[in-house]
Formats: structure tokens, C-alpha cells, sequence
């Protein structure tokens, strides 16, 4: 007998007390769906708030077959993702933070439209009606198109297993690409990505004052240059199926990311700064800058104002980094 449901959803959760119980109660009460037919994941990721508690008190309320709780040490949210994973028993997979909210018809709306050939569905505001896309389409008109991140999507969990799909561990920022990236490439050539209209209010984003490139500078943000670069990497091992401007697009991310790195080590103020730490952030930008400038095309596709900063960071960073300090603080 098949025991399988047909959608876990994985809420990883880490200090989010304030909005955990809200989350959760938008997700168990999905409609078009039979009341079985799903479930809800929390992987508590050592929050030291009162998330555990709140996350056994709803898995108490509504059941253990429908709200399950994994409680383990602090791994950062790939870890605790990776945890729901292995936990999850749905044939599809979807993952919603836990200071975010979805719509009683999120789900549904998404799996109206998804069918057996189907290993990713994503639900889409900007579309009218759906349409298929093989995965190196995907990537091209969307991943790289700053659609990088996992909520609001359906993954086929068949295809994660077989193809040993999993978040990247360590790194704090730029996971949700890696994986899209991972089960696109997956996918390849063929036309297993489906996107989706949904509605303005099917998933409620919130934009975290907290998040993790919005915070003062530290030494995390090191991790979106490498992101960005492994996911050049990835790419070029896929490069006959992808565009020469997909990989320009991907120069272009490499520098914003540099001179985003590089302006919050500018607005650290100099009596304040791990010395050792900023030279070493700016010395990684500043590689990534020129190995980014070598990809053909990237400079004249940048905008006027980042060409003027890639330049006068290129003549001097020191001059950079205090004329971007002046601008900001004015």
C-alpha cells in the first residue's frame, strides 16, 4: 500500500517566536487538498528563544501525523532543511520561512497546474497562464534573472532523492540558488519546469530587517562571492546548453555581490573594524571584480553608476572605500 502524501511542507525555524504560530497555522489550513494529503515539517534549529516550545505545542494541537518536529543542534537553515528532507513523506516538497505566511490556496493553486512529467513548479505573479521550460530554460529565464529563492515552488522529491539534491551546508547566504540550480541542471534539456500564475497573496514574504545581507558587515558575507562562484562553476560544466549571456548575466551578479561586500566593509567605521577581516573581504571582492571582468560583455552591461564604482575601485580601493563611506553618511 502507498503511504506516500502528496505534499510535505518544511518550515525551518530558528528564533522565531513572533511569528512561528501564525506560519504555521496559514500552512495547516490549506484548501483543495484533502486533509491528509499533507503535512508540516519544523525542524527547530537550536533556537534558543521559545520556537521549540511553540513548535511542540501546534504539533500537540493538531496531531503528530500532521505536524511533525524535529529538534537538533544549530546547523544554519540549509542543515535544518536538509533534517525536513529526510523527514519528509510527500511527493512534492515545499519550504516556507518561518517569519512568512501563505495564502489557504497556495498550495492548491500550484498543484492544479503540475502533472507526473512535472519536477518543479514554480508559482509565478508575473504570468497569465502556465508553460512548461526544460531546466537549462530555467535557469536562464529565471534562476539568473534573480528568481533565487525556494519558497513558493513544488519539488519533486523522487527527483531530489535520485539526484541527491540538498542544500549546501556552511554557507550562510546564496543556498536557495545552488539548490534551484541543482534541479535544473537535473533536468537538463528535458521540459520537467513548470511556471505557474498564482495569486499576489499566495505567499506573504516578509522582507526581515535582520536578514542576512541587511545586517552590519561580518565575516557570513563572504559566502555570497562564493556562492557565486560555485554556481559558475556549475554552469560551466553544463556550457554547450547555456547561453553566452547567461554566463555574462552571472559576471554581472559575481560584481554587485563584490560591491555590496565591499560597501559594508566601507560603512564599518575605521576605528571599529577587524582590519584583518576587511582586508581579506575586500581582497575576495576585488579577485571576484576581475575575474568577473573577464567574462566578455560584462563591464558594458553593467549600469552607468557601477561602472563608475568598478572603475574607481579598480584605480583605488582605499580611495573606494572612503569616498563610499562619505557618500553613505551623509
Amino acid at each position: 500500500m502507498n503511504t506516500e502524501i502528496l505534499v510535505s511542507i518544511i518550515i525551518p525555524i530558528y528564533q522565531a517566536a513572533g511569528t512561528l504560530r501564525e506560519c504555521v497555522l496559514s500552512c495547516v489550513t490549506q484548501k483543495g487538498i484533502e486533509n491528509d494529503g499533507y503535512e508540516v515539517i519544523l525542524v527547530d534549529d537550536g533556537s534558543k528563544d521559545e520556537s521549540a516550545e511553540i513548535a511542540d505545542k501546534l504539533a500537540e494541537e493538531y496531531g503528530q501525523d500532521k505536524i511533525k518536529v524535529k529538534h537538533i543542534k544549530n546547523r544554519g537553515v540549509s542543515g535544518a532543511r536538509n533534517i525536513g528532507l529526510e523527514m519528509a513523506t510527500g511527493k512534492y516538497v515545499c519550504f516556507v520561512d518561518a517569519d512568512d505566511t501563505i495564502s489557504e490556496d497556495c498550495i492548491a493553486n500550484m498543484l492544479k497546474h503540475t502533472d507526473e512529467s512535472t519536477i518543479l513548479t514554480d508559482g509565478c505573479k508575473s504570468v497569465d497562464s502556465p508553460y512548461m521550460l526544460s531546466g537549462y530554460q530555467y535557469i536562464e529565464n529565471y534562476t539568473l534573472e534573480s528568481n533565487t529563492h525556494v519558497w513558493g515552488k513544488l519539488f519533486l522529491r523522487k527527483r531530489l532523492s535520485d539526484a541527491h539534491i540538498h542544500f549546501k551546508e556552511g554557507l550562510t547566504i546564496g543556498e536557495d540558488l545552488l539548490f534551484l540550480l541543482d534541479v535544473a541542471i537535473s533536468e537538463g534539456k528535458q521540459k520537467g519546469v513548470k511556471v505557474v500564475p498564482v495569486g499576489a497573496d499566495d505567499y506573504r514574504y516578509t522582507d526581515n530587517e535582520n536578514g542576512a545581507m541587511k545586517t552590519a558587515f561580518k565575516a557570513s558575507f563572504l559566502d555570497q562571492l562564493t556562492c557565486w562562484e560555485i554556481a559558475e562553476d556549475k554552469l560551466k560544466e553544463v556550457h554547450e546548453y547555456i547561453s553566452v549571456y547567461s554566463f555574462v548575466k552571472v559576471a554581472v551578479s559575481q560584481i554587485l555581490t563584490a560591491l555590496l561586500v565591499i560597501g559594508k566593509v566601507a560603512r564599518v567605521p575605521e576605528n571599529e573594524r577587524d582590519n584583518d577581516l576587511a582586508r581579506e573581504a575586500v581582497h575576495a571582492a576585488g579577485d571576484r571584480i576581475r575575474h568577473a571582468l573577464k567574462t566578455r560583455g560584462a563591464f558594458a552591461a553593467l549600469s552607468f553608476g557601477h561602472k563608475i564604482k568598478v572603475v574607481l575601485f579598480k584605480i583605488s580601493p582605499k580611495l573606494y572605500l572612503r569616498s563610499y563611506a562619505k557618500y553613505k553618511d551623509r
